[in-house]
């Protein structure tokens, strides 16, 4: 224990199998000696969930964007809460199977439930690495079947002509833009006026809006497949005010997370596209997917459609047109039912025109 030049005492402890020694500070040596005492009762108890899970939280933030970071947090909250006041040790299997278990009856769709896991997953690797603990007790656990999809249900027919009526509307572009782009909604807050080139009619993407808090921040592309180039419509390109400069949404610098959001809500309201309480009815994300399945009815490739949503697997892409093709199917039947039972069928014949 000594007393640094700047008054306050400390200490350094080192244990075998620390990666580096730990420091305690404190004004008083008695006050040290409470903090060294508190730290070996904590270690000779072992590490809490919430103390390891806060600490790979801490670490994990450092690794990833801040969306990727803030995907994490409302589970890391429930989390700690399930699991509050126990030690990482403590914590068997069966509960964490039991926990993943009670998630999906509460009805969340499966990429919800398995960002559970792989997070409880990462606390306990990222425990083990830290020597907190020598087992993980996620290994054995697996997803429950039968969990629901959580696939965004596609703009109606309606709320596409309300979009195209809409775009003169303020903010009424955007919405336009998503529908015959396909764009990611940060990757159109991103976009400049130098991108669009009209002589060739493409439309560079290259890179995208993250937030930090409400303010706006630029990154490149997770992928090689995020890069690319979109085709610019003629629909599109006829609408586009000429002479722009800086960001097409935003002009000197991006819109902030607050402003967005605002100018989202007042479209809709204004586009009738919100409910009696102003809650908009479609999101940036369904236009995306309104525009997979204007690819789909034209017979585009899978493969182009892939280049031109930027997906980074073709499977993805493949899944979206067969989740379009269903769904006709689906309606079809629908409406054959429908017809069926408004008395085409007479005395069990079907009556043919």
């Amino acid at each position: 224990m000594i007393k640094r030049k700047d008054g306050l005492w400390q200490e350094r402890i080192s244990l075998p199998g620390m990666a580096k020694p730990k420091y305690f500070y404190a004004k008083t040596q008695k006050e040290l000696k409470k903090k060294i005492a508190a730290w070996n009762q904590e270690q000779a108890a072992g590490k809490t969930f919430e103390a390891c899970a806060d600490a790979w939280e801490r670490w994990h933030e450092g690794q990833v964007s801040y969306n990727g970071a803030e995907a994490y947090r409302a589970a890391m909250k429930r989390t700690k809460e399930q699991f509050k006041g126990r030690r990482i040790d403590d914590i068997r299997p069966d509960e964490i199977d039991a926990y993943i278990r009670y998630l999906a009856g509460r009805g969340y769709a499966r990429r919800t439930v398995q960002l559970y896991l792989d997070m409880l997953r990462m606390i306990w690797d990222y425990s083990i690495v830290q020597g907190w603990t020598t087992f993980n007790p996620c290994g054995a656990v697996k997803l429950p079947s039968g969990l629901p999809r959580g696939r965004r249900e596609m703009p109606s027919d309606e709320q596409i002509e309300r979009v195209k009526a809409g775009l003169f509307l303020d903010f009424g572009l955007f919405p336009y833009f998503l529908l015959h782009t396909g764009m990611r909604r940060g990757e159109l807050l991103a976009l400049r006026w130098e991108d669009i080139d009209r002589e060739h009619k493409l439309i560079t993407v290259n890179k995208a809006v993250y937030f930090a808090g409400n303010t706006p921040q630029i990154k490149a592309p997770k992928t090689d497949s995020g890069r690319r180039e979109i085709v610019l419509l003629d629909a599109l390109a006829a609408v586009l005010p000429k002479g722009g400069k800086g960001y097409v949404f935003g002009g000197e610098k991006p819109l902030t997370k607050m402003q967005v959001r605002k100018r989202w809500q007042r479209w809709c309201r204004e586009a009738g596209l919100a409910t009696e309480e102003g809650v908009a009815m479609i999101t940036p994300h369904q236009l995306r997917h309104a525009f997979a399945t204007i690819l789909f009815d034209a017979g585009i490739d899978v493969k182009v459609a892939q280049e031109l949503l930027g997906h980074s697997s073709i499977q993805v892409t493949r899944d979206i047109y067969t989740h379009i093709r269903k769904s006709r199917m689906e309606n079809t039947a629908e409406t054959l039912n429908k017809y069926l039972s408004g008395g085409a069928c007479k005395n069990n014949v079907i009556e043919l025109a």
